[in-house]
């Protein structure tokens, strides 16, 4: 076993508990509190800062004062995520941390009139003197290289430049690092204090991510906001004669569009690049219903705010959901969303008659997971009781409802590394369907056929391989073909998602005592990418073949399972928060549904 030898019997042991927390994933973490929730969002611009690296960097290297305001959502830039603010760009470089965007070089802002402000040239001879990366005494070299050429005092004026300078290292930063940390978020100076050739009031210095900015009549300093002037460029919006024509050439200029594929008018200029809601405040997002195809849909759990439904769908794009309640009424206008009657829900036989007829039509899961120990553990027969007491009531209100059933976890895959002896989805079903036979002398009636397919390999993580899913499918509809009551059924993937998306795992002691897992090794951000990639490839090709006809995808923040320390699969959305953005694999996702 992968991680460790000798992990015991205990692990087994845990590993079947673990495969049931993260099955369910239902309401086990609570909302988010509004304290940090209003901290991650700025009303004045409608953006928020969700992204947990972005928001780190952004918070311990001055914040607002530094940055500015939130003036986009995170969106894929040639190849890298970023995301803008009034005065700064972040970008998520390779290594998967973030960094200050090279925002006044090409192909950005490699200008020098904005508006009617005209910043320095870049002065060759300075940039030449700057110390050399990986140089003997680097890190000394840059303290007094920036000492030097960074002042607070110029030509008489308390322009305060060093003190912005370094009030981007974090507050616990040593001093004698404070310069070599402030430098990437402001790059080295590429021009010494000068003022604005229009405007002798108007004193600023170049670096290479920024322009500090004093007016000498009210003595106020601040970053020029290229961040707006790279967003004016993007969308066109505001955007000076100056930039526009210094721009012509640039294939950033007036590119955001929306209502089109990639959110690009010219998506063959800007290779790498998805600018999907980029500039779509919170408050616009609320005002749109769902548009995505209806075969896309999304697991939105209900841990957090009111409205996060709303949010999940209408950023997504996804109009089919599940939330794992029995209640059809609060579905937001234009989705379509699956109740889920378990016995842990179950309405009285009159509330989902009532139910029922009021919601003519609807999808109706009945159970969830019958087959594993720690969610529905319904044995074959229990289950057909359960089954034809809830479908009775349902169909005596609406005899158009569609039954989707029995939802079990995989067909034939048995999990790797786990205890226990839970049957498989294909013993259980063939168990079931006689036991159902025997209470009332017919095949079930079952609309569609519902199942989760999941790699749950506890010996050899990451759980990325996205064959175990399609095997799953596969072996179900040569099942059902072989059943005349059942061939040609749809089937709808009614859960998908990754359990564990570390290379490696290790035990950690929880505050009680318990054992959790914890990650070892990477977050394999790239293979879960592939794996969605790939099974929603294979989902719109082969599976459409075999009549798979929906499938869901939990949708929600990184949530962490009971057992685990930290969230470990696919996640949509950055944060527990009703206005929160997309993930890169919620604009993936989004990108799919509305093709």
């Amino acid at each position: 076993m992968r991680g460790g030898h000798g992990r015991s019997r205990r692990w087994r042991i845990l590993a079947a508990l673990t495969v049931a927390a993260a099955l369910t994933a239902v309401a086990t973490a609570g909302p988010a509190r509004a304290d940090e929730s209003d901290a991650l969002f700025f009303s004045e611009t409608g953006f928020g800062v969700w992204n947990p690296e972005i928001r780190a960097y952004f918070e311990s290297r001055g914040g607002v004062e530094t940055f500015g305001l939130p003036i986009s959502n995170v969106f894929t830039l040639y190849g890298f995520e970023v995301q803008l603010f009034q005065r700064k760009g972040v970008q998520i470089g390779p290594s998967g941390s973030p960094r200050g965007l090279d925002i006044l070089q090409s192909p950005y802002l490699d200008y020098r009139r904005f508006g009617g402000q005209t910043i320095p040239q870049v002065d060759d001879n300075l940039v030449a003197a700057a110390p050399t990366v990986g140089s003997p005494g680097y890190a000394e070299a840059v303290r007094g290289f920036i000492q030097t050429h960074v002042p607070d005092s110029w030509q008489g004026r308390d322009v305060g430049f060093l003190r912005q300078f370094l009030a981007a290292a974090p507050p616990e930063t040593p001093s004698q690092l404070r310069e070599l940390v402030a430098l990437e978020i402001w790059g080295f100076p590429r021009s010494r204090p000068m003022p604005d050739p229009a405007n002798a009031s108007f004193i600023y210095q170049r670096f290479q991510r920024g322009v500090m900015h004093y007016t000498a009549t009210t003595g106020a300093m601040a970053g020029l906001p290229l961040g707006g002037h790279l967003k004016s460029l993007i969308t066109g919006d505001q955007l000076s004669a100056s930039l526009a024509a210094a721009a012509a050439a640039n294939p950033l200029l007036r590119q955001y569009a929306p209502h089109l594929p990639l959110g690009t008018r010219r998506p063959a200029e800007l290779p790498d690049t998805d600018l999907t809601d980029a500039f779509l405040p919170a408050t616009d997002v609320a005002l749109r219903s769902p548009e995505g195809a209806v075969r896309f849909g999304v697991i939105a759990l209900r841990t957090h705010d009111s409205g996060s439904v709303r949010n999940v769908l209408a950023r997504t794009g996804a109009r089919s959901y599940l939330d794992y309640t029995a209640s059809l009424a609060d579905a937001p206008p234009g989705s379509e969303k699956m109740a889920v009657v378990r016995p842990s829900n179950e309405p009285s036989g009159a509330e989902l008659r009532a139910q029922a007829a009021r919601h003519p039509g609807a999808a109706w899961a009945i159970g969830n997971e019958p087959n594993t120990g720690l969610q529905d553990n319904l044995s074959p027969r229990a289950y057909a009781a359960f089954f034809d007491r809830v479908v009775t009531a349902i169909r005596a209100g609406d005899p158009s409802a569609r039954i989707v059933a029995p939802n079990t976890l995989n067909f034939d895959f048995r999990c790797r590394g786990c205890a226990g002896d839970d049957p498989t989805g294909r013993e259980w079903i063939d168990g079931f369907r006689s036991a159902y036979r025997e209470l009332r002398g017919t095949e079930p009636p079952i609309d569609v056929w519902g199942i989760h397919a999941y790699e749950i390999d506890w010996v050899d993580p990451p759980m990325t391989d996205a064959s175990v899913m399609q095997a799953q499918l596969e072996g179900l509809r040569v099942y059902l073909d072989s059943i005349p009551e059942h061939r040609g059924r749809p089937i709808w993937l009614t859960e998908f998602a990754i359990i564990w998306g570390y290379d490696d795992w290790r035990f950690s002691e929880g505050p009680d005592g318990a054992l959790l897992v914890a990650p070892a090794g990477r977050f394999r951000n790239d293979l879960i990418e592939v794996f969605l990639g790939e099974a929603l490839d294979w989902l719109e090709t082969r599976g459409e073949q075999l009549g798979v006809e929906r499938w869901f995808v939990f949708a929600d923040h990184g949530i962490p399972d009971p057992i685990f320390t930290a969230f470990a699969g696919i996640s949509l959305l950055e944060a527990p928060d009703a206005r929160s953005d997309l993930t890169r694999l919620g604009r993936i996702f989004r990108r799919r549904a509305l093709t």
